[in-house]
């Protein structure tokens, strides 16, 4: 694994992780969720490596050794668009070190929300994604856009967004704040130990409404998103709504003329790929990316 420094057209110094192959048979960008960073994919990475692909991560605005420059749960300078460019400036790299490689885009979780504000601006070229653990419903973005202003109305901007405070309700009672992530007990205790995780990184009100100012107009271009996309979730996944986010997007997707696959893996939580069936997912994301790439 390469670990690098780029600075973005704001001047915020993005950090990025790579895990790079001879001869690649395509590469994929990694896009991770909210109040972790990309460092906890080194299992997927590797796993993808094996399959030939080289793999490309960044830790978001407000994530990660990232949050060192903009502060923690902090979009930063640029706001929601400068989140999406950051992700296009690792792909330019990418394909600079990899030129003529197919490229796929991999997004959990917020990262699936940032990949698919990404896909309508720039997913021309793309070989396709994979969605994961999508945690909004895309029918209904201008709506959370809507509640999220009037938090900033509020004078909430600069606030912690506790989201997610009742994602464990239907786990309780719980052994943590965070078995709604997974059924493995030793992947939630690594995600608790993890101090560029969990309940010391929230985002920030001011985050999300960023964010949802470049998704909302997402909602009405999926039209433009012409490559395949992979829709996954656990269905007992409270994040996405026990998948039903999922199957909302993939129907939008479908309707929209996307070619698109939906699958739902039951008994799962949010993080597929820290599942007690991680083996069964990884497997699922490459073939689907083997068949496309």
């Amino acid at each position: 694994m390469d670990e690098r420094i780029f600075v973005d057209g704001h001047g915020v110094e993005v950090f990025t992780r790579s895990w790079p192959v001879g001869a690649p048979v395509g590469v994929v960008l990694v896009s991770h969720g909210a109040s972790e960073h990309s460092g906890r994919y080194d299992r997927f990475a590797r796993a993808l490596n094996d399959a030939g692909f080289a793999v490309a991560a960044l830790d978001h605005r407000g994530h990660g050794r990232t949050g060192a420059t903009t502060g923690a749960g902090v979009m930063g300078v640029g706001g929601g668009q400068a989140v999406v460019d950051d992700l296009h400036q690792l792909r330019g790299e990418a394909e600079a070190a990899f030129p003529d490689t197919s490229v796929f885009l991999f997004g959990h979780s917020m990262g699936s929300l940032i990949g698919l504000a990404y896909l309508v601006q720039h997913g021309d070229g793309l070989a396709g994604s994979v969605l994961c653990g999508i945690p909004a419903d895309v029918g209904d973005v201008a709506g959370v856009s809507d509640l999220l202003r009037a938090a900033e109305a509020a004078g909430l901007r600069d606030q912690p967004a506790d989201a997610l405070v009742e994602a464990n309700a239907p786990f309780e009672p719980a052994r943590t704040a965070f078995d709604w992530l997974s059924r493995d007990e030793d992947e939630v205790d690594r995600y608790v130990a993890d101090p560029l995780c969990g309940d010391g990184n929230p985002l920030t009100y001011g985050y999300l409404i960023d964010l949802f100012d470049v998704l909302a107009p997402a909602g009405e271009l999926l039209h433009t998103i012409r490559s395949p996309v992979l829709v996954i979730a656990g269905d007992q996944d409270p994040a996405a709504a026990m998948g039903a986010h999922a199957t909302t997007l993939a129907e939008a997707l479908r309707a929209a003329g996307t070619p698109v696959d939906l699958h739902l893996y039951q008994g799962a939580r949010h993080e597929l790929l820290n599942e007690t069936n991680r083996d069964e997912v990884m497997a699922d994301i490459l073939d689907w990316l083997a068949m496309r790439r």
